[in-house]
């Protein structure tokens, strides 16, 4: 472990974070632990990108929930989005991106078209106006919170997964606007509340493999009427 440096970490929230990068140079990989779990890195970020192309080519104002590495945001972002509002739940993520700490966080942060704010995207999710300046209605919403409903590093994120949680996200959509949501593997009940909402309704899953570990990440997508 003589190779990982710590860049940042904080308890501030009411939970751990903590960012790290391990190796040096080209190979240097950066990676986000929280309550000492990891949650995830910059060697992969494939299953990131099919979450904002999930969601359509010239994506318009976009709601993306949860900051992570900034993958999702800067996938939406080459892809020609005009406007793309960010919800972390930890501040001191977001203190880290507009200092620069990791090369995909600097980048993020340089963009005029991103705004980052600090909240919880459930409580944006059920009231619009719940944090200063944020305004729909969104073209599209990613949701890329925690590891998915299944496998919950913080537990408070469960409200996200919330059947009426994921109705009111439809309302803050407008007409024929797309709700994305990343899983670290299929959930049967996520997709069960899912085509409750849009009877077509989407899954995709995105094999990757993480050393000798074989994964299928899971891309939602549902798409408001009109």
């Amino acid at each position: 472990m003589d190779d990982v440096q710590t860049l940042g970490r904080s308890m501030e929230d009411g939970f751990e974070i903590a960012l790290r990068r391990r190796g040096e140079g080209a190979q240097a990989v950066d990676e986000l632990i929280v309550n000492g779990a990891f949650a995830m890195d910059s060697a992969e970020t494939l299953s990131e990108r099919v979450l904002a192309e999930s969601v359509g080519p010239n994506p318009g104002n976009v709601l993306v929930g949860g900051l992570g590495l900034g993958y999702t945001a800067l996938a939406l972002l080459e892809m020609g989005a005009t406007q793309v509002d960010v919800v972390e739940l930890s501040g001191a993520l977001i203190s880290w991106a507009r200092e620069g700490l990791t090369g995909s966080l600097a980048q993020l942060t340089a963009d005029p078209r991103v705004q980052l704010h600090h909240g919880d995207i459930a409580d944006v999710l059920h009231a619009q106006a719940a944090l200063p300046g944020l305004f729909g209605p969104w073209d599209a919403i990613c949701l890329d919170v925690d590891n998915g409903p299944d496998f919950l590093i913080h537990h408070q994120n469960a409200r996200v997964y919330l059947p009426e949680t994921l109705a009111s996200a439809l309302d803050h959509l407008v007409p024929g606007g797309r709700l994305a949501i990343w899983s670290e593997s299929p959930s049967k009940e996520l997709w069960y509340d899912l085509l409750k909402l849009d009877g077509s309704a989407t899954e995709r899953l995105v094999p990757l493999k993480r050393g000798n570990r074989e994964l299928d990440y899971a891309i939602y997508l549902v798409t408001k009427p009109g």
